[in-house]
């Protein structure tokens, strides 16, 4: 038991609960030695407050105004924009990586907004362009579509046409 004591301490200042099992029936010195195991005690925030920023609900604008004049913003002063899930180097769903890689594929310059960011953004760029999925994409001012629009379109050869007059990477 003093190597359980010896142990709880350090624990107690790692914010950890000591598990300490007893074997059942010892049989020789080998199978008497404690198992001692640390186990992370899981903690809860009590409030918004009581977390780190990084695991904060992200807020963008405070209301749909704020973001429509956003989206509209960005549409405008952006040649070629995508509002996708998570951000090119990263993408966070199969269809936002599947247009960013035909964007790539293209090379073209290229913004891109991060929907998960802001439930109001998520919510906004649909109502904007009255199209429900992400990822959305956006060529001199103008909603093109969504990632299988972008896929057709590409196999056809119209977007290499929509992106004729596009800055090149």
């Amino acid at each position: 038991m003093r190597e359980a004591c010896a142990l709880a301490a350090p624990a107690r200042a790692l914010g950890t609960t000591l598990n300490v099992a007893a074997p059942s029936a010892p049989t020789h010195a080998s199978s008497r030695a404690r198992a001692v195991a640390l186990a992370p005690t899981r903690g809860f925030a009590a409030s918004a407050n009581d977390t780190h920023d990084d695991f904060k609900p992200k807020r963008g604008a405070a209301n749909g105004a704020n973001v429509k004049d956003m989206i509209e913003s960005d549409v405008r002063s952006n040649a070629v924009l995508i509002y996708m899930k998570g951000s090119p180097s990263a993408p966070q769903c199969g269809f936002s990586n599947m247009a960013c890689r035909i964007l790539d594929h293209h090379g073209v310059e290229y913004a891109s907004r991060n929907v998960l960011a802001s439930d109001e953004l998520r919510n906004g760029i649909k109502e904007y362009s009255s199209w429900p999925t992400i990822p959305q994409l956006y060529v001199n001012g103008e909603f093109v579509g969504g990632s299988d629009i972008m896929m057709n379109m590409h196999q056809s050869g119209e977007l290499a046409e929509l992106f004729k007059d596009v800055k090149k990477r």
